[in-house]
């Protein structure tokens, strides 16, 4: 029986394996998943649903619009037999596979679904593939090592970024909670001095990712969103002032 090679490669930061058969590529079902941080039976019933529904996701209730189809043989989660190389590599000589089709649609339906991990993972090789492109264009010549580098850097500095968008967020709604603020005004109020609009005024624009219903899920630069992040973290640590004050305060100290 002709069996698939298996050989590993970097997406980011991260390893996976990828294995090749009759001149088609595919990727293990578990690390797509892992890869996201997810359990892999959250790719299995992902898989299974593009299988049922003939290629389109549903999943309608989560917000979720249905994926264009796919060919059989890419959804339907197939188990290979891999060659053995010796090196004791992890998943035996058997591997449950999907093709790189379905690992990135999968990919972006996490994103959808508020995944940051997936949603960096995304960015991050959609950067790559964009300076590939430019460096071809120019011809500049950079190695492989350079691009994983570089595309690893951007995927962990942009999760570390979405980390620290959430912990401001907690400690700015703490405090308005605290010192009986209206989190709404005070939000309204950062983003006004910073952006200059306000949360519903933001919500008219083209949403970028996430709930269309919040109002920073429309801000394009992710620069503008991180200044808001270091403002309410600012308005957060002050003792005293009012909304007004704390807003003026924090638009100094970040600006500094």
């Amino acid at each position: 029986m002709n069996k698939a090679k298996r050989a590993s490669f970097l997406l980011g930061n991260i390893s996976l394996d990828g294995f090749q058969k009759d001149g088609e590529y595919f990727l293990s079902q578990s690390q797509v998943a892992e890869a996201v941080g997810v359990h892999k039976y959250e790719a299995t019933r992902f898989t299974e649903e593009l299988r049922k529904n003939q290629g389109y996701t549903g999943h309608k209730n989560e917000g979720v619009n249905d994926f264009k189809t796919l060919p059989d043989k890419g959804y339907t989660g197939h188990i290979l037999e891999i060659e053995s190389n010796g090196n004791g590599k992890r998943g035996g000589s058997r591997v449950k596979v999907i093709s790189p089709e379905t690992a990135t649609l999968f990919w972006g339906y996490q994103a959808r679904k508020g995944n940051d991990k997936a949603l960096g993972l995304i960015c991050a090789c959609a950067e790559e593939t964009i300076q590939r492109r430019l460096d071809r264009a120019f011809e500049q010549v950079k190695t492989e090592e350079e691009y994983e580098k570089a595309t690893g850097i951007k995927y962990q500095t942009w999760l570390e970024s979405r980390a620290f968008l959430k912990d401001a967020h907690a400690s700015f709604t703490n405090c308005c909670l605290y010192n009986d603020f209206v989190a709404a005004v005070a939000h309204d109020k950062i983003t006004i001095a910073v952006c200059g609009m306000t949360a519903s005024e933001l919500r008219e624009l083209d949403v970028i990712e996430g709930n269309s219903k919040v109002g920073l899920n429309h801000v394009r630069d992710k620069e503008t969103l991180v200044k808001i992040a270091k403002v309410k973290l600012e308005f957060s640590r002050y003792r005293t002032g009012n909304v007004d004050q704390r807003v003026e305060r924090a638009i100094k100290a970040v600006n500094n």
